[in-house]
């Protein structure tokens, strides 16, 4: 009470009952049934379950153990919300529930949780959708993911009516991871203080040219001296910039994407086929995001945020505990 502990020593009356013998206790409107604690300090409980702090230290505060808490928790659940006009999905590394990587599901528009799934796994996400009536499946016009394949089959099962949007962070990286392995590869061939000048310049070869200040440039130049392979993925990754990037919709990023995707072929860099394999396979999802504004960046932000979560309560072991705590505290932000 007030932050200070109370301890109340109630006088409770007892009936006996002469017919049939038995006994029972007079109900107290304060306490919680079965439990010796009121039913404001399990108010409280739950409502600072919600903030960004370790389990062990609320139990300190209100004098309470700890499996106290949650069991008060395990009474607790939080229903999903009804599917969204732009449903976006993505995994995350939760370490709960005995798998490794749990699933989010998001409202891109409302920027709100939907759920949290305990796997990534097509199975156990194919169980949960298809749990879901067909109709509310139906209103999800807009289906933002990253480049997995699981993800894409969930997608095509229960989603079909939807246009399956890429989130752009996830192909643009693959022209990233491209040019990164060329560099790595060019610089085996020089010497140990040119390797160790390339390395910690390499952020500069990603950045956009024109996003360049002058004294950035004359660095880029001198490394781009220093190798023609990097030379030639430099250029290739700011064609795709110019060309590809730049485009307003998905007919003229269709046009622009192939015609860079012919360039890289013609290069001949063995680091690009992986880039240009994923861009095959994801062809249509990746120029759908050139018609539609929609990405993942709300959920990644979530996921931001989860990962304190998980630091600060040093993890949690049980799902329903881990999932109801993650909803509750991305809840309090709305």
């Amino acid at each position: 009470m007030r932050r200070k502990h109370v301890l109340l020593r109630v006088k409770k009356t007892r009936y006996d009952c002469k017919d049939c013998g038995a006994r029972f206790e007079a109900p107290l409107s304060f306490a919680a049934k079965g439990k010796q604690m009121t039913k404001r300090l399990i108010a409280y409980v739950v409502d600072a379950f919600r903030d960004i702090r370790s389990v062990s230290e609320l139990a300190k505060e209100v004098g309470i153990s700890t499996t106290s808490i949650f069991r008060i928790v395990a009474c607790l659940f939080v229903p999903r919300q009804r599917l969204p006009r732009v449903f976006c999905i993505d995994e995350f590394k939760g370490d709960s529930g005995g798998s490794k990587y749990q699933t989010t599901l998001a409202d891109g528009e409302a920027h709100r949780i939907i759920d949290i799934l305990p796997t990534r796994y097509g199975k156990d996400l194919a169980a949960y959708f298809s749990s879901i009536d067909r109709a509310e499946r139906r209103g999800v016009e807009i289906f933002v993911s990253d480049m997995c394949g699981t993800f894409k089959g969930v997608r095509e099962a229960f989603f079909p009516q939807s246009t399956h949007v890429i989130d752009r962070y996830h192909f643009i990286r693959q022209v990233h991871w491209a040019l990164e392995n060329v560099r790595k590869r060019e610089q085996k061939r020089m010497t140990a203080t040119e390797r160790k000048w390339f390395k910690r310049s390499r952020s500069l070869l990603k950045k956009p040219a024109k996003d360049l200040t002058e004294a950035e440039k004359s660095l880029v130049a001198t490394m781009l001296e220093k190798s023609d392979a990097i030379r030639t993925a430099y250029i290739l990754k700011e064609g795709f910039y110019t060309y590809v990037l730049s485009q307003n919709d998905k007919e003229t990023a269709a046009t622009a994407l192939s015609k860079w995707m012919e360039e890289a072929k013609k290069g001949g860099q063995r680091e690009w086929r992986y880039c240009l394999r994923a861009y095959n396979n994801w062809f249509e999802e990746i120029t759908n995001s050139f018609d539609y504004p929609w990405s993942n960046g709300y959920v990644e932000g979530t996921h931001n945020k989860i990962k304190t979560v998980k630091r600060v309560a040093f993890g949690m072991q049980n799902f329903h505990h881990f999932r109801t705590k993650l909803l509750f505290v991305c809840s309090k932000d709305r």
